[in-house]
């Protein structure tokens, strides 16, 4: 089918659907003395007692129940302390229930405020939502810390985020996908404090309507948003403790009317931060003897400035149409100073000399992003067109500064001082236009569509220069000039079905990709054109009231993202670096994974995927330069995954709930680097249990494990790691306040270790960093009670904003 085709199809398809069914019910849950009420269970159940739909209220005590066909129900309310709440309702068209009033089952209760709580992790058919606002222990960290306790989720020592041992996650924020990659996209992740986060979304294994980027799935980090009328906002701030300080402040403030929602917010974070590396590096001749090797202490230490502000206006035109505009405004200053000491020892272990390296770095990165967006209800059934326009523009301006002294095993000079400096300022840029349409189709259907357009530029430009004597001049080895375009169309097609027990969705989606890449300083440009279609087919089958089968399969690409591609060198010292590499290919993957529901809740899900030029980091020797090594990322031939997981929430007394979670998995990677082949693979598993505890005079405590076990990842073997995790918290001021202490990783062993090997060469590392720390946080809501409902706003610049280079 030609491009041409395809769009007139689909033009043709959205245009001539005009029959809807289905509708949403909407409301609050209060007391009866007005105030919200959280995490209350809203059941929507048919006159033959069959369970249609559930949900729990939100933060503001609002709820909202989908896709509900025509007909009479009974709504049910159940919350402890309180008295069940039912209503008949008729649905014809969406309903707003307007406030339902629990009553307290004590009146002598009346002076005790009861509050629910969301539990921390809740399973859903086709992903896990993590609240992280309802958790103890990640209150006053980073986000990347809340991600590395995730369930299935892990962060290695190089800061790359895996999803039940597979690389290639999409990592999004408030649905959209970051314009960010590898260790940019990790310090951006260091510098979002949890208290902006509302919850965490892991998709394993999403469908057609996602851009297709991510072989490993998605993780979608939902920020908070208030939905209040009126003024009203909160404020936070928050200390912590490791071996160096760290705090953070912000604010928001939101304002609504019935006919404009905005809102304003900002946060700033300083971090004291140190990384202390010991490599082991040896290198070996034809008949596995050692001929050389480095012992090399790295210890890193340096703060981070950050801060971040946004803003977004929603106008109501009409009681079909709303447009919207937002923005975001940031800065993250880095300044690190290294200091390494290192060996240099003969095949018999004798020091032939040393050398010490220091460094004294600034790396300062800048972004803004703006949207802006339309969203239209052709009715109240459901029928909706929504259009984004997306611009982000990304720079940074790092410098390095490098002094290495080498002496003789005696202490005399061995030769003359290196010295060397870098100088790169880079830009990214993101134009991006989306829009979606959604149909509800008569018999329990549903129909969706859409097409996205984007082009990005990258342009870095890094110089190095070195000198040993004299002035400092230009490393024409080590500079270069990267200049990378990319504009990639796609379009999708969505179909869902329902029947009584079978429920399915079947999806197609269609990227054409355009790329062109130069390296002006080699006179070297290369181009790619390719396109790519990208199934998807979920099925749904309930078995009985307790059990519920399912089945999804789809096809991904992970294409590289800009800092992989950008073959800009990153120091440790002048025998060790980190860079990219212009010639990657994108890596495809297949996946197919089977769920089974347990009593709606408990999920147990097996899995296999094959992923095909599987883009791997590896750290090996260079292929250019003798006794250096390099980390950089390389397309291996294959990489099969197999996998079982398991979610389980168990109430285990009124006043103790736990969350267990395991995944085993099997990943063998083939491939073949360095004049070495690679057919390597191990069991492994991950296992996490979250422990929460409702104690009395308003206490809350917190309790949590988690164990990795040793895995293989490309040439890489990682040894085995876990963490013990705690956390009080204790409301204040009429439950406006909330002051929360915990410890993250008590006995400090989240501490990455693993060994590289190929035929010629072996590293071990051992990485410590601040996972240990003591912090709290304080927390003040204020403003209007009054809650309507909120439309949630995701933007254009999807696939692209994950993937640049230059961080913001």
């Amino acid at each position: 089918m030609s491009m041409k085709t395809f769009w007139l199809f689909l033009l043709t398809f959205c245009v001539t659907y005009n029959s809807v069914f289905a509708h949403n019910i909407t409301g609050v849950v209060t007391d009866d003395d007005g105030k919200e009420i959280v995490a209350a269970s809203v059941l929507l159940i048919t006159d033959k007692k069959e369970l249609v739909s559930s949900t729990l209220s939100d933060e503001t005590g609002a709820f909202n129940l989908n896709n509900v066909q025509e007909g009479s129900y009974q709504l049910k309310v159940t919350m402890i302390g309180y008295n069940e709440y039912s209503k008949a309702i008729v649905v014809s068209k969406s309903v707003d229930v307007g406030a339902l009033v629990m009553k307290r089952k004590n009146k002598a209760m009346k002076e005790v405020t009861v509050r629910g709580t969301k539990p921390l992790i809740e399973v859903f058919a086709d992903k896990l939502v993590v609240n992280v606002e309802n958790s103890i222990v990640n209150s006053g960290a980073t986000a990347l810390e809340v991600l590395s306790r995730s369930p299935y989720v892990n962060v290695d020592n190089n800061d790359n985020i895996s999803v039940k041992g597979k690389q290639g996650v999409t990592v999004m924020v408030d649905g959209k996908q970051m314009v960010l990659s590898g260790t940019d996209l990790a310090n951006m992740l260091k510098s979002m404090p949890s208290n902006t986060i509302s919850k965490i979304e892991i998709i394993s294994n999403p469908g057609a309507k996602y851009d297709a980027a991510g072989t490993a799935g998605i993780i979608n980090i939902k920020t908070k948003r208030d939905k209040r009328l009126g003024m009203n906002g909160s404020a936070n701030a928050s200390y912590a403790q490791g071996v160096y300080p760290k705090a953070s402040i912000g604010f928001n403030l939101n304002y609504r009317t019935k006919k404009i929602s905005s809102y304003v917010s900002y946060n700033y974070a300083s971090r004291a931060f140190f990384n202390h590396l010991v490599l082991d590096r040896r290198f070996y001749d034809n008949n596995d003897v050692a001929q050389f090797s480095y012992m090399q202490d790295n210890f890193t230490k340096g703060t981070s400035l950050n801060h971040v502000g946004s803003m977004g206006i929603d106008y109501t035109l009409s009681k079909k149409t709303t447009v919207g505009i937002s923005g975001t405004v940031g800065t993250n200053g880095f300044s690190p100073k290294a200091n390494n000491h290192s060996s240099a020892l003969d095949g018999n272990k004798n020091t032939l000399y040393r050398f010490i390296t220091t460094g004294n770095h600034r790396q300062d990165y800048y972004n803004y992003s703006a949207n802006a967006n339309l969203r239209h209800n052709f009715d109240d059934k459901g029928q909706q067109l929504s259009v984004d326009v997306d611009y982000a523009r990304y720079w940074n301006e790092s410098n390095q500064n490098f002094e290495t002294v080498y002496l003789s095993p005696n202490g005399a000079s061995y030769q003359p001082n290196y010295y060397m400096r870098s100088d790169l300022v880079g830009l990214t840029q993101i134009r991006s236009f989306k829009t979606d349409y959604s149909l509800p189709l008569k018999n329990k259907a549903a129909f969706e569509a859409g097409i996205k357009t984007s082009y990005v530029t990258s342009n870095n430009r890094p110089l190095f220069y070195e000198k040993t004597t004299g002035d400092f001049l230009l490393d024409v080895k080590r500079s270069n000039h990267f200049i990378y375009r990319e504009n990639i169309n796609a379009g999708y097609l969505n179909l869902n079905k329902k029947w009584d027990k079978w429920s399915t969705q079947i999806g197609l989606r269609v990227e054409h990709t355009n790329i062109e890449a130069e390296q002006v300083t080699l006179d070297s440009t290369f181009k790619r054109n390719y396109t790519q279609l990208f199934p998807s087919v979920a099925v749904q089958r309930t078995i009985s009231k307790k059990h519920d089968l399912g089945v999804t399969l789809s096809r991904r690409i992970q294409r590289p993202n800009y800092q992989q591609l950008n073959p800009f060198k990153f120091f440790i010292d002048n025998t060790t670096y980190r860079e990219g590499y212009p010639y990657l290919n994108p890596a495809l993957t297949y996946s197919v994974e089977a769920s089974h529901i347990f009593k709606k809740k408990f999920v147990t899900s097996i899995g296999y995927s094959v992923t095909t030029n599987n883009i791997t980091q590896v750290i090996q020797p260079s292929e250019t330069e003798d006794s250096v090594t390099v980390q950089t990322d390389k397309n291996l031939a294959t990489m099969h995954y197999y996998g079982l997981t398991g979610a389980y929430p168990f109430q285990i007394t009124k006043w103790w709930s736990n969350v267990s979670n395991i995944s085993l998995y099997y990943l063998h990677y083939q491939g073949f680097l360095a004049n070495t082949n690679l057919s390597n693979g191990t069991p492994a598993f991950t296992v996490s249990s979250n422990n929460n505890f409702t104690l009395p005079m308003g206490f809350r405590a917190e309790l949590g494990f988690w164990y990795q076990a040793k895995q293989v990842y490309g040439f890489m073997e990682l040894e085995p790691m876990w963490m013990l995790n705690a956390g009080l918290q204790k409301q204040v001021f009429k439950n406006k306040g909330t002051i929360r202490l915990n410890v993250n990783d008590l006995f400090w062993k989240g501490l990455p270790r693993a060994t590289s090997t190929y035929n010629a060469y072996q590293e071990d590392f051992v990485v410590k960093r601040e996972s240990r720390q003591v912090s709290i946080t304080f927390s003040y809501r204020f403003g209007k009670q009054t809650v309507p409902q909120t439309r949630k706003r995701k933007g254009g610049a999807t696939d692209e904003m994950k993937r640049v280079g230059n961080a913001g």
